[in-house]
Formats: structure tokens, sequence, C-alpha cells
């Protein structure tokens, strides 16, 4: 059960005290055990980071050989970590069809989180340690890429929590179709949330739609964001400096959907 930590009256679920330093150690191991069950012995992943070293320490553990898709512009911090678990890497412009295409080729499980069951199972623990801790929560903000995250906490939050989805004005698929208000860019800097495959598109819009909105983020807020979680000693990602940049602008303009008690989903630890 990762903790929750109030700082400067924002309070934040710490998943970045996982294991491996993320959220992504909700799903990993659920999904080697489902590996396991089909009759698996390899896997493959496509990754902007943190699910590659969590799928590189759950793999480590169980000595399932893994072969790790990543984007040419990865993260160096994130890639030296990942380096350090001596599995082969593969730098690409196309990560996500090249580890598919492998994963048919070699037979290997492909740890895609946004089409395994068991991955939306692993983060649904996160909503129900949430209920538990935190049940006065009226609102719930993530970060969101795929999305598989906020759905598995859908299936278990406590329907009085508000799910708010977060993205950033360079790649706003999902939480564009709920707010207008933001001019598009074409960097951001969080290095975790541009997916360009979205499978759940439909699914999370359909969910964000009847428990919440999502919320389009400019860089200047969420760099002053994060330097805001450096003053405080908060050890997180650029994608919590997103969720707290979007919590700000909705206190600006729709501070009811975020209620008295709003909660920040950190996702992640700052990899330096």
């Amino acid at each position: 059960m990762t903790p929750i930590s109030t700082i400067a009256e924002v309070s934040f679920k710490l998943e970045s005290t996982n294991p491996s330093g993320s959220a992504k150690d909700r799903a990993l191991p659920l999904q080697i055990d489902r590996l396991k069950s089909l009759g698996f012995t390899e896997a493959v992943i496509s990754s902007s980071g943190n699910a590659a070293i969590s799928a590189a320490h759950f793999c480590q553990l169980e000595k399932i050989p893994l072969t790790i898709f990543l984007p040419s512009h990865v993260n160096p911090h994130k890639l030296k970590l990942i380096k350090s678990f001596k599995f082969p890497i593969v730098l690409s412009p196309q990560p996500n069809s090249q580890a598919f295409r492998f994963s048919k080729t070699k037979g290997a499980y492909y740890l895609r989180q946004s089409t395994d069951p068991s991955a939306r199972i692993g983060y649904s623990q996160i909503g129900t340690e949430i209920n538990s801790q935190y049940p006065q929560a009226t609102s719930l903000i993530i970060p969101v890429g795929s999305g598989s995250t906020l759905l598995g906490i859908s299936d278990t939050l406590l329907p009085t929590i508000k799910l708010i989805a977060a993205q950033p004005a360079s790649s706003a698929p999902i939480c564009s179709h709920f707010d207008s208000n933001f001019d598009p860019e074409t960097f951001t800097v969080t290095d975790a949330l541009s997916v360009k495959m979205l499978p759940l598109k439909s699914v999370i819009i359909d969910v964000l739609s009847s428990r919440g909105r999502g919320v389009v983020v400019q860089n200047d807020l969420t760099q002053q964001a994060v330097t805001w979680l450096k003053d405080n000693d908060l050890n997180a990602s650029a994608e919590t400096a997103l969720c707290l940049a979007a919590l700000w602008k909705l206190r600006a303009n729709h501070s009811d959907l975020l209620g008295p008690n709003p909660l920040i989903l950190a996702t992640g630890c700052l990899r330096i």
C-alpha cells in the first residue's frame, strides 16, 4: 500500500514508492503471472521508460528473458537505469510496431498494458487503497497516456470521487474532448504520455464523461509545478507536476469539479 502525503495542502498518492519507482509495478507482476500461465517463456515490451524499468525489475526476479523497445528520444536517465538490467534494448522511431512484430516472430509475450486485462486488474488496486486510506477524497487527478491506469482505478474507486485526466497540450487526444481552452504545443516537459496508438480511447472518454473530465495543460504551467515539487522536496516525476498544474487550472476555472479534497496520483519518481 503506497502512502498518501499532504504537502502545503495538496495531497499525493505516492506510487513513486513502489519497488521500481512507479505505478507500473501494479500491472507488471500480474502480466508476468499471466505470461507464465499461458506458457510463454520470454517477453517483449515497448515503453517510454517506466514500464520498461518495471518489466526489467520483475522479469529479472522471475528469470524471464526480456527484449525492450524504446523510442529514440528516451529520457537518458531512464535509459541508464534500464541498461543496468542487462536486457537487450532496441532504440527505434517506431518501438510499438517493432515490439509487436518481435512478439509475433519470436513467440514472446507482448507486455502491452492497454490490451492486457491483467494490467487493468493490477491498477484497480490503487482505487481500492484510496477508498481505504482517503475516502474523503472528492477527486483524483491522473496523468493519462494510454489510459490503462485510469480505467483500472475506475473499476474500484468510490463513485463519489471524480476522475480527472490530465494531458499535455502537445498530445491531448483524450482530454481535448473535454477541454478546448489551450494552445497546441510541439513539445512537452513530460516524457511518458505521448502515446500514438489508443485502443481504449472511446472507453476512457465514456468513463470521464460519466465520472469527471479531462484537462489539457500548457508547458509553462507544468514547469511551474515542477519547480513547486522541487521546492517542497517531493521526489516526483514531471507527470506528477502535470497533474498539479491541472489542479491549479481547475481551481481557476472549474473548482466545483475538484471539491474540497482533491488527490493527485504521483505515478512515478523523478529519474535523475
